[in-house]
């Protein structure tokens, strides 16, 4: 049996919801979401549907059987900071993403000017 149980927990987490506030938009008891997470069970096809729905996310990224994208011996893989700054990043209106986007560019220009200087 795969168990996404620890890859749902960490979503609700980034989204820093507990158990109650992330079982009710998803639909399900809490009980049952803290079987989930325990591993004791996985959730319905519905469920991952409304989880889907609800945040946002890639239903195959739920399900990785070893989740590479959280190991962070791999510098290629995204950390937990940076999962909750994308998390982050979802929440913001296109405005801001776009303002967010260019002072991550000016960022990095200026990194690349300074490390051209030394």
């Amino acid at each position: 049996m795969i168990n996404i149980g620890p890859n749902i927990r960490r979503l609700r987490k980034l989204n820093n919801m507990n158990q109650v506030e992330f079982s009710s938009r998803i639909g399900i008891s809490q009980g049952n979401l803290s079987e989930i997470e325990q591993g004791n069970c996985n959730p319905s096809f519905d469920t991952l549907v409304a989880i889907k729905k609800q945040f946002n996310c890639n239903i195959d990224d739920l399900i990785i059987i070893e989740n590479d994208l959280f190991k962070s011996n791999n510098s290629s893989v995204l950390s937990e900071g940076e999962l909750s700054m994308i998390s982050n990043y979802r929440l913001l209106n296109g405005f801001d993403q776009k303002e967010i986007d260019e002072i991550i560019k000016i960022k990095i220009s200026l990194n690349k000017e300074k490390s051209n200087l030394i």
